[in-house]
């Protein structure tokens, strides 16, 4: 049976922004993120239980033979995965959450929600790319990341709100805006995006 509230799921190529922009958002309208669970390493500006819960193979996969997660996705060799009882606990306090998600992943949490918003956050290759690199990203990696990028931005027409990231605050202003309907709120004007 799906679960009750409203989730907002942001999807889009690593390096689109998409985490700072659904943070953004998160802060503006009071909306808790859900972290999920991953085997890959930190990165050198991550924090544990911030971005991700970074945790080993060995756990990763006893959560998921208990059935903990709503979804796993394998990319690259790591595992990621979000739990329904996180999921479950920020509906309960909040009456929703964000997620952000791999296009799988998504596609899960659809079937699972009973309200969801798609979000799908995007910037051009060469954008992305200067992203990961000024975050610290090493060469591998990023070659990592662009082997995704047009098989992620096929999805873009999937989902019900695609918006390009290349200027932080007025894309959070406008998106804000069009998440404020969904959600059925009314605008803040002393709103910071």
């Amino acid at each position: 049976m799906p679960l009750e509230g409203r989730a907002l799921l942001f999807v889009g190529p690593d390096g689109s922004g998409r985490f700072t922009l659904a943070n953004a958002i998160g802060v503006t309208l009071n909306i808790p993120m859900v972290t999920s669970y991953t085997t890959r390493p930190k990165r050198p500006r991550e924090t544990d239980g911030k971005e991700y819960h970074f945790v080993s193979e060995d756990k990763f996969k006893a959560m998921q033979e208990a059935n903990e997660f709503i979804e796993v996705v394998q990319s690259d060799d790591f595992y990621y995965g979000i739990r329904k009882e996180d999921c479950q606990q920020l509906l309960e306090k909040a009456g929703s959450f964000f997620a952000i998600l791999s296009p799988e992943g998504c596609e899960i949490f659809k079937r699972e929600f009973t309200n969801t918003l798609t979000i799908f956050v995007y910037a051009d290759r060469d954008t992305v790319v200067q992203r990961q690199i000024e975050r610290g990203d090493d060469p591998e990696t990023i070659k990592r990341h662009l082997s995704h990028y047009e098989e992620i931005m096929a999805y873009k027409d999937k989902c019900d709100i695609a918006i390009p990231n290349y200027d932080l605050a007025s894309t959070a202003q406008e998106l804000t805006n069009r998440i404020e309907k969904f959600l059925g709120i009314e605008h803040h004007p002393d709103s910071k995006y």
